[in-house]
């Protein structure tokens, strides 16, 4: 399993190293800024924002990679912020504290730094701050979740950036967890790309529970989720070892019957499948495409009370 893992790193640091040969040839700039210092880190993120200008205010989609937690960068997933950026969107791709010296909630902070960093910066970058949505995969797809589902009154909010809100107005998941519980029974042994149930432990912060909440209850998205949830849209694969597919099925239902306009996109493979399967990366974008177009259009309309789940 530790050479899936190695295989995965690989695929991920060259799809962020093919891309564009120059950005001065497209249609869009990308610039790297740093976002918060949260106790002196550095955090920074990569802007996609298209060259097009205008009058009109554009949505904004902040990106947040994968890595089980522990691993990756905002490269990750420069592939979805060049193609958003192309299409209009301003995108954000984003680096978050990751384990082993920064367990959770230290990476929704950042994530909600971010989203209150493009607020501050709405004028300069021409993003309309009522549009702002979120895309991860993996460990991004589980903070992503948490972005729309959590509300400033659940303590979750960090310190950097006040003032803004960080709530977002959709949020697109892709085979992320939905409930940590999973991970500390665990069936089998290989979960996670090998990291044990003793990880997840210490990722959510130990198994004491004195003061009677569950620490793995207070880092799932599902214990969140409430009638005013943002529209989400899951991607998962049915042959996902890693995070079960079961999982999005589940919070998608959840989701439904609190009535928030939700949908899964199913494909029958594995984790991380965008970075394998490039075709149906590009079906499922256009989905994605769809699905923003929708929830951010000046002319938003809320989908109807049951939206779809399908298998």
């Amino acid at each position: 399993m530790q050479r899936v893992l190695w295989v995965l790193v690989v695929l991920v640091a060259a799809e962020a190293a093919l891309g564009a040969p120059a950005f001065a040839a497209r249609d869009y700039t990308a610039e790297r800024v740093t976002y918060a210092r949260p106790n002196g880190k550095r955090l920074t993120m990569t802007l996609f924002v298209p060259r097009a200008g205008g009058q009109t205010l554009r949505p904004a989609v902040v990106l947040i990679h994968g890595g089980a937690w522990v691993f990756g960068t905002r490269r990750q997933l420069h592939w979805y912020g060049r193609r958003l950026a192309e299409k209009g969107y301003v995108a954000a791709s984003i680096n978050y504290r990751l384990m082993p010296w920064h367990g959770f909630p230290a990476c929704l902070h950042d994530s909600k730094a971010a989203v209150r960093w493009l607020r501050i910066h709405a004028t300069h970058y021409g993003v309309d701050p009522g549009r702002i949505a979120v895309l991860g995969n993996s460990a991004g797809g589980h903070l992503t979740a948490l972005l729309a589902t959590t509300r400033p009154a659940d303590g979750l909010e960090g310190g950097e950036n006040p003032g803004p809100s960080s709530a977002v107005q959709a949020a697109v998941n892709l085979y992320g967890v939905a409930d940590m519980s999973y991970y500390r029974h665990p069936r089998g042994y290989i979960r996670l790309f090998g990291l044990t149930a003793r990880f997840a432990d210490r990722f959510v912060g130990g198994k004491r529970e004195d003061d009677g909440q569950n620490p793995y209850d207070l880092a799932s998205p599902t214990y969140y989720a409430h009638p005013n949830t943002c529209p989400m849209l899951f991607v998962h694969g049915t042959k996902d070892n890693q995070v079960p597919y079961g999982q999005s099925v589940a919070f998608c239902e959840q989701l439904r019957r609190l009535g928030v306009p939700t949908r899964l996109i199913t494909v029958p493979y594995g984790h991380a499948f965008d970075f394998l399967h490039h075709r149906t990366r590009g079906y499922v974008f256009t989905e994605i495409l769809g699905f923003l177009q929708e929830h951010l259009g000046e002319s938003f309309v809320p989908g109807p009370t049951g939206s779809v789940c399908r298998e």
